[in-house]
């Protein structure tokens, strides 16, 4: 069986190693749809995509496939639609499995049924002014809504084809002091010096935000019902990116939406830019996932990309996204201490093992 998972690795720990361990036995094989140098909290990865599909490939995946920072910084619907297209669209895929607090699928799933039900309640519910999260939680009243796994879990059922498979979630919970188990804690633990970061580059980031109008944010996704000229009147006067979330926060956006959408704008990523991805990127594989390309060479829906020469020769928006993701890559780089060199994208070797 080929299991597909939806993954960021930012970075790989335990968790990430349990979950493979628990869903892949002898002859099995799992792909990852992996978050590019972005991230879905709107942040940068702390280390570059090819060096996180090495460690996945260490932890037991046969196939990393990038998704692209247009829909790896989207919401959580958003992300989790992305993440599945691309693992449907290899045509070799068989189940889908994911973390979550709750490891009962079928409670899960009735669950994501009773959402869509409920929709019109929900945005009934966010008429009042709170957030889409506090809505749902306010309707169907479930502490399964409390957890942050739980809840890409139902995502992920709401627009998938393929089998769901959910695997406890180990470790005392997300965001917490769990060195094992919690990535967040686990950044807090890492060498500055050895990571990309965007407090880095942190004044770039401000003077590009000020040279945007109210005009320029409203064209970034997520931004909507005024939140444009909240985001340019506060860009004015934040003297830092922590200081300009709290000026942009309110209880109808949480905070992830709102760093989601500082960093659209950053990179540029606006309504021109597709949300639909456009190829398959492969950023490593080992035997197994050698043999697995080999397959979706007849399978897949997507064209399969290695390296800049096959973007060029397809051309058309497969180049254009290519391309795109070249300069996100370049504006990644100065993340680092010292910051890398444009062009690293282009260049890039494929991870194999």
């Amino acid at each position: 069986m080929v299991f597909g998972i939806v993954s960021e690795f930012n970075p790989f720990h335990q968790g990430h190693q349990y979950l493979i361990d628990s869903v892949k036995k002898d002859g099995d094989a799992v792909i990852c749809a992996m978050s590019g140098n972005f991230v879905q909290r709107g942040e940068f990865a702390v280390f570059d995509k090819f060096e996180r599909a090495r460690t996945a490939l260490d932890g037991g995946a046969d196939l990393v496939i990038e998704i692209p920072a247009p829909l790896s910084t989207l919401s959580a619907q958003g992300f989790a639609e992305a993440g599945v297209k691309i693992l449907e669209s290899t045509g070799v895929c068989d189940a889908l499995a994911f973390g979550a607090e709750c490891d009962n699928t079928d409670e899960l799933i009735r669950l994501a049924n009773e959402i869509k039900m409920r929709d019109s309640e929900i945005k009934a519910e966010m008429a009042t002014g709170v957030s889409y999260p506090k809505a749902r939680q306010n309707v169907i009243c479930s502490p399964l809504l409390e957890m942050p796994n739980n809840i890409l879990a139902l995502e992920y059922l709401n627009c998938t084809k393929l089998k769901p498979i959910a695997v406890q979630r180990l470790g005392k919970g997300h965001d917490s002091d769990d060195k094992l188990y919690s990535a967040s804690e686990i950044r807090k633990h890492l060498n500055d010096s050895k990571i990309s970061s965007m407090k880095h580059c942190e004044s770039a980031i401000l003077y590009k935000l000020r040279t945007m109008t109210g005009e320029d944010f409203k064209e970034i996704p997520d931004v909507s019902e005024g939140l444009e000229n909240r985001i340019a009147e506060a860009v004015k006067t934040a003297q830092s990116l922590e200081e300009l979330y709290a000026l942009i926060k309110t209880k109808r956006y949480t905070h992830s939406r709102i760093r989601r959408i500082i960093l659209r704008a950053y990179l540029g990523i606006d309504s021109s830019v597709s949300p639909e991805p456009q190829y398959l990127r492969i950023l490593g594989f080992n035997e197994k996932g050698r043999k697995l390309l080999s397959q979706m060479k007849s399978t897949a829906v997507l064209p399969i990309v290695t390296k800049y020469s096959d973007a060029k020769k397809i051309g058309g928006s497969i180049l254009t996204q290519f391309e795109n993701e070249c300069r996100y890559t370049d504006i990644y780089n100065l993340g680092f201490l010292p910051p890398k060199p444009c062009a690293t994208e282009q260049i890039a070797k494929i991870i194999t093992k």
